[in-house]
């Protein structure tokens, strides 16, 4: 199909709809009202919205191909398809509620001229004509609006030939006696929004960079002049009460009233044409992209591209808000559709150039404070015109946002969000740079080595109990990588940049056991948890723990735990010393869990928290107590072992005192056995899990000894001295 050019596809569709049905049938009311004074602040409070939106709309028209769709493109490719189809509807329900208003005034005219003629039977009348006219394609319905424009053209020539009686006395400020000033601003509002007809036919155009800006702000400019001099006219021929009494003024006071007649006519229908075909391609590119429901209905095209299933829903749904109501209804409605997708698109901009992406370089540049002024004026102007009805639309907006959002829509196309939320959390990490760390803020934060993958499978609902619902998990794993393979990354690394043999590198083995880290990882981040996952290459398992923990403390939001895990393996007993050395020089809280070869965490419900008078690993123990309680809901149970009754009594008392501090939950259970610890470990109450402290001279076979005793999966903690449960 041949494309259309800045003229015929943008300049033309927005200039016919901007002088349209608001004009010669509504304006001379809007100046009986507010006076000529007022019209002029109505009609250029309405145009600050619509520039600026033009700015925008050609900012980013400039800056990626716009598509078929128009505003609806345009929103869906910045904010994502959530906010498009959120957006999407009531923007397709202006346009479809503005071909209902058209038609409605066409008939309006035509009931002037030809009183006997039944108004329905017209209405529909007009709606089966330009329903064939766009079916027959938008290139046909294109070049029936140069004769339009001509039309319009001689019906303003005799216009401002006008024979009425001049009063040489213009209004500044009217009495609004028939509405009051938000009311008139209603209802003159639609005359502006002449724009989306050219936006939505952005997918039909040679070149939208280029004729999207240049053909959109030329027809701006171009209705505001005639706007303000028609409305300067009327004053000037008329007075205030026939303004406000007779919507066909200016038919009855042009030189030749036929002409004015024609150009109302053709107006009216050249709007109405306008919508019938703009109104599916947003229908269309809707259902394209699998946001409404019968997607697959309204996205079929015919052989010669164009839209039909959509031109028939579009030519219903007129029809329907044809019989419902008249020009005075449908045109506040239509202003809070249009202001809802105005305010959004001026937003979408506004971010782009908020958080400064590098791939947001528009041809046509624009100031931030242009989206910014178009989106706040335009949420403004909702509220005075009508704040129930806002504050509905924008409920129903966020609320099929939010739908959306739950369905998990994949675009192929990037948008802002992630950059928005990219420059969120720079800002956030650079402002936390400059507090200093307290207790207070601390949440679990845990790096976790992987040796194996496929063997962590069963550790990892226990690392979520620890840190859901706001911890995070940093999973890596290290590739042993030997001598012969650094060989032949070096020798790929020194022919990189020159002519030479070709060096194959079999990354398979790599790619499997990243795949293996991922997989681990995802049940995880489905339950919406911050997971990250790493492979690192290093020659040596405990090489390659150390250097991570390094770059990790270095990082934002550094990791504050380093979990491991106990094998029964004793001969691995002296790398898992060196690993916890490797914690503490980092100054990082330690977790080492040893899970029970049968019973794992049993049912999940009782800990047993082992404290001893004065222990330095307190107050870590005591967190992940609390964190893994909430997951589990469970029992909490402190035990400390005392040499005789005496300080038993002694240690009661302290232990509720801790209770008390850390505001532990009143069920919190308080256990005090009178024995050598060793002795007692097997008499303590059963439990899911026991945590102990890891004391400086703890070592592997400690821990295995403690973990036969109790007879229960086991977690040893050692607090890094940045832990407070006190806070």
């Amino acid at each position: 199909m041949k494309k259309l050019g800045t003229f015929a596809g943008v300049f033309t569709p927005t200039i016919l709809t901007i002088l349209g049905v608001i004009m010669y049938l509504r304006l001379g009311w809007v100046v009986g009202n507010a006076g000529f004074g007022g019209a002029l602040i109505i009609i250029m409070l309405a145009k600050m919205i619509t520039v600026t939106t033009g700015l925008s709309i050609a900012a980013i028209a400039t800056n990626t191909r716009v598509g078929a769709g128009g505003s609806y493109a345009l929103i869906s490719r910045s904010l994502g398809l959530e906010a498009g189809s959120a957006v999407g509807v009531p923007l397709y329900l202006s346009q479809t509620l503005g071909g209902a208003m058209y038609i409605s005034g066409f008939t309006e005219a035509w009931i002037a001229l030809f009183p006997a003629h039944d108004p329905t039977i017209i209405g529909v009348s007009v709606l089966v004509l330009v329903l064939g006219i766009s079916l027959l394609g938008a290139q046909f319905a294109m070049r029936t609006q140069y004769i339009i424009m001509f039309v319009i053209g001689v019906s303003l020539v005799s216009f401002f030939a006008a024979t009425g009686q001049s009063t040489h006395q213009v209004v500044v400020w009217g009495d609004f006696p028939q509405a009051p000033f938000w009311a008139v601003f209603a209802i003159f509002f639609p005359a502006v929004t002449g724009i989306e007809a050219g936006a939505a036919m952005s997918g039909d155009l040679k070149d939208s960079k280029k004729s999207l800006p240049m053909g959109m702000l030329s027809a701006i400019a171009v209705s505001f002049v005639i706007y303000v001099v028609v409305a300067y006219y009327l004053d000037y021929l008329t007075d205030s009460s026939a303004l406000v009494s007779n919507n066909n003024i200016m038919m009855d006071i042009s030189r030749w009233k036929l002409a004015l007649a024609a150009g109302v006519l053709g107006a009216t229908l050249s709007s109405a044409l306008g919508s019938v075909v703009g109104a599916p391609r947003t229908l269309m590119a809707m259902g394209s992209d699998k946001v409404i429901p019968f997607f697959r209905f309204f996205a079929k095209k015919t052989q010669k591209g164009e839209r039909v299933y959509s031109i028939i829903f579009t030519a219903i749904a007129i029809l329907v808000a044809l019989l419902l109501g008249d020009l005075n209804t449908i045109a506040p409605l239509l202003t809070m559709f249009f202001l809802i997708t105005y305010a959004t698109i001026n937003l979408a901009v506004a971010l782009q150039l908020g958080i400064g992406i590098p791939s947001f370089r528009p041809l046509f540049r624009v100031h931030i404070s242009i989206p910014i002024i178009g989106f706040l004026w335009a949420l403004v102007v909702m509220f005075m015109v009508n704040p129930v009805f806002a504050a509905v639309a924008w409920l129903l907006i966020i609320t099929a946002y939010l739908i959306q959002v739950k369905r998990g829509l994949q675009a192929p196309w990037g948008d802002v969000r992630a950059g928005m939320f990219m420059a969120m959390a720079e800002w956030s990490a650079r402002q936390s740079e400059k507090m200093q760390s307290h207790p207070k803020t601390w949440k679990p934060n845990i790096m976790v080595p992987v040796e194996d993958p496929a063997s962590w499978k069963i550790r990892m609902s226990f690392l979520r109990d620890i840190v859901f619902p706001s911890g995070t998990l940093r999973l890596f794993s290290v590739k042993i990588v030997t001598e012969s393979m650094n060989s032949i990354i070096r020798s790929f690394s020194n022919k990189l940049f020159r002519r030479g043999p070709e060096v194959i590198i079999d990354s398979e083995e790599h790619n499997a056991q990243e795949e293996e880290l991922i997989q681990l990882a995802e049940p995880l981040k489905s339950e919406d948890l911050l997971v990250t996952t790493s492979l690192i290459e290093c020659q040596h398992f405990l090489e390659g723990i150390s250097i991570t923990a390094q770059v990790m403390r270095s990082m934002y939001f550094p990791p504050n735990i380093m979990f491991l895990s106990m094998s029964d393996d004793r001969s691995k007993d002296a790398r898992l010393e060196d690993m916890i050395a490797v914690a503490v020089r980092e100054k990082m809280g330690i977790a080492v869990y040893s899970q029970h070869a049968k019973n794992a965490l049993g049912s999940k419900e009782t800990l047993n928290i082992w404290l001893r008078r004065s222990s330095p690993n307190k107050d870590l123990a005591i967190l992940m107590a609390i964190q893994l309680n909430r997951n589990w809901n469970g029992q909490l149970r402190f035990i400390t072992a005392v040499d005789n009754e005496e300080n038993g009594e002694l240690a009661k008392a302290a232990q509720e005192r801790l209770f008390d501090r850390a505001r532990l939950p009143g069920s919190t259970e308080a256990v005090v056995l009178v024995g050598n610890f060793k002795e007692v470990l097997s008499a303590a109450p059963h439990a899911d899990l026991n945590i102990f402290g890891i004391s400086n001279e703890l070592d592997g076979n400690t821990m295995h000894t403690l973990s036969e005793a109790v007879n229960t999966s086991c977690l040893f903690v050692k607090d890094s001295g940045v832990e407070s449960m006190v806070v």
